[in-house]
C-alpha cells in the first residue's frame, strides 16, 4: 500500500513539474511582451526619435550578437542540466563562460568594424565608454539570458517571469531617472544597468538553492540522461541543433528584411509590427513545449507519451482559441499603432496568426526531437522552412504586396507541419509506461 502511493507520487511528480513550467514560461512570455513593449513606447514619449532610433538600434544589435554567441547553450542547459547531478554548477559556470568569452570577441569586433560598415552607428568610435559599456552589457546580456534556461532546467521556472517583470519594471523605471540626470544614451542605458544589476540576485539563487536542490538527481530511472545520451552523441546533437538555431535566426530576420528590399520602408514598417505580434505570441508555444523536455530529460523515452499528452492537452490545446480570438480581434491589436497599421496590416497579421496554429505543432515536434536527439532531423526542418518561406515570398510580394508574404508564411508553415504529422503521431501513441515497468 505504501509502495504504490509512493509509485503514484513519483510518477505524478513530473506531471506537476511540467504544467508548472509550461505556464509560468506562458506567463513569463505575456509579462516580457506586454512589458517590452511598455518600454518602447514610454522611451519614444520621453526621448527624441533619433535617441529612440539611435539605442533601439543599440539594443538590437546586443540582442542578435548575443543570439550568436550563446551557441545555443540555452537548449543545451535545458536538455543536459537535469540529469546532471553534482556536476551541474560547473556546467553551468562553462557554459556562462564560453558564452561570455564569444560575447566578448564578437562585441569587440562589432564596435570596432561597424563604424566603418554604417554610418548610422559611427557613433561608436567617438566614445570609448560608449564602446566598453556596449561589449561589457553583450557579455552580461549573454549570462542574463541563460540563467533562465538553468532555472527552467531546475524546476524553478516560476521564478523566470518574476525576474523578468522586475526587470520590465526596473528598466521603464528608468527612462525618467536618466532622462533628468543628463545621460547621453539613456535609452541603452535603462535598458542595460537594470539587467546588470539582477544577474546578482538571481545567480545568487541558481547557485545556491537552485543548483543544490537537484545535486544527486537523476531520477527515478537510474543513470543521467547524459550517460544514457553519450558523450559523443551529445556532442553531435548539439553541433546539430545549433544549426537549427542559425536557420531558425536566419528565416526571423531574413523575412523582414526581404519585405524591407522588394517593399520599401513603409510597406515594411506595415510588416514588421504584425510580425512583431505574431513572433510573441508563437513563443508562448516554443516556451510551454521546453519543460517537457526538461522533464522527459529526467526519465527514460519510455514516459515521453504520458508527458507529450500531457502539453497537448493541457497547453498546447489552448493555442487555438488564443489564435482564433487574437485573428478575430486583429484590427483592435493593430489599433495602438495607429490607424494606418490597422488598415494595411490587418490582413497580414491574421494570415501570420493562422499559420501560429502550425508553428505549435512545430514547436511540439521541435522539443519531442531534442528529447529523443535528433539534431539532424532538427536541423533539417528549419532549413526547409527557410526555404520554403523565402522563396515564395518574392514573387507573392510583388502580386500582393505584403499580404503575399503573410501567405507564403503561412503555407511554409502548415506545409512542414503536414509532414511532421506521421512523426508525431507514433510518440503520442506508444505503450504507456506503468509504475510497475518503473
Amino acid at each position: 500500500m505504501y509502495k504504490s502511493a509512493v509509485a503514484a507520487e513519483s510518477s505524478s511528480a513530473p506531471s506537476r513539474h511540467l504544467l508548472r513550467g509550461a505556464y509560468s514560461l506562458i506567463a513569463n512570455t505575456a509579462v516580457t511582451s506586454l512589458l517590452g513593449m511598455g518600454f518602447w513606447v514610454a522611451a519614444a514619449r520621453m526621448y527624441s526619435n533619433v535617441e529612440v532610433g539611435r539605442d533601439g538600434a543599440l539594443v538590437s544589435a546586443m540582442i542578435e550578437l548575443s543570439t550568436l554567441s550563446q551557441l545555443n547553450l540555452g537548449n543545451a542547459i535545458v536538455r543536459f542540466l537535469p540529469g546532471l547531478g553534482s556536476r551541474s554548477a560547473r556546467a553551468v559556470g562553462i557554459a556562462y563562460a564560453l558564452a561570455s568569452t564569444l560575447a566578448l570577441v564578437v562585441g569587440s569586433a562589432f564596435v570596432l568594424a561597424a563604424p566603418h560598415v554604417s554610418h548610422e552607428l559611427a557613433f561608436l568610435s567617438t566614445s570609448v565608454t560608449l564602446a566598453v559599456g556596449f561589449v561589457a552589457a553583450l557579455v552580461l546580456w549573454g549570462v542574463f539570458a541563460l540563467q533562465d534556461s538553468v532555472l527552467t532546467a531546475t524546476r524553478r521556472a516560476p521564478w523566470v517571469p518574476i525576474e523578468n517583470a522586475a526587470f520590465g519594471v526596473l528598466k521603464i523605471a528608468a527612462l525618467p531617472l536618466l532622462l533628468a540626470a543628463g545621460a547621453v544614451h539613456g535609452v541603452f542605458l535603462a535598458w542595460a544597468l537594470p539587467m546588470a544589476l539582477l544577474l546578482i540576485p538571481v545567480n545568487l539563487l541558481v547557485f545556491r538553492r537552485a543548483i543544490p536542490a537537484q545535486l544527486g538527481v537523476d531520477g527515478p530511472e537510474g543513470p543521467s540522461s547524459v550517460k544514457r545520451f553519450g558523450a559523443a552523441r551529445a556532442v553531435r546533437f548539439l553541433s546539430q541543433d545549433y544549426f537549427a538555431s542559425i536557420f531558425t535566426q536566419a528565416t526571423l530576420t531574413l523575412l523582414p528584411l526581404t519585405v524591407l528590399a522588394l517593399l520599401g520602408a513603409r510597406d515594411s514598417a506595415y510588416f514588421a509590427i504584425p510580425f512583431m505580434i505574431v513572433m510573441a505570441f508563437d513563443t508562448l508555444a516554443y516556451s510551454a513545449c521546453t519543460p517537457l523536455v526538461v522533464e522527459a530529460a529526467r526519465l527514460n523515452e519510455g514516459h515521453l507519451r504520458d508527458l507529450a499528452n500531457l502539453v497537448v492537452r493541457r497547453v498546447l490545446v489552448l493555442v487555438a482559441p488564443a489564435g482564433a480570438l487574437l485573428i478575430l480581434a486583429a484590427p483592435l491589436v493593430l489599433l495602438p499603432f495607429g490607424h494606418a497599421y490597422v488598415q494595411h496590416g490587418t490582413g497580414v497579421l491574421r494570415l501570420l496568426l493562422c499559420a501560429s496554429l502550425f508553428r505549435a505543432g512545430i514547436a511540439f515536434f521541435s522539443a519531442v526531437s531534442r528529447v529523443q536527439g535528433r539534431g539532424l532531423r532538427l536541423a533539417l526542418m528549419e532549413f526547409a522552412l527557410l526555404v520554403l518561406v523565402l522563396g515564395p515570398a518574392a514573387p507573392l510580394a510583388d502580386s500582393y504586396g505584403i499580404d503575399g508574404v503573410g501567405a507564403a508564411w503561412l503555407m511554409a508553415n502548415a506545409v512542414i507541419f503536414l509532414t511532421l504529422i506521421p512523426r508525431l503521431l507514433p510518440v503520442l501513441r506508444e505503450p504507456r509506461v506503468t509504475s510497475a515497468a518503473a
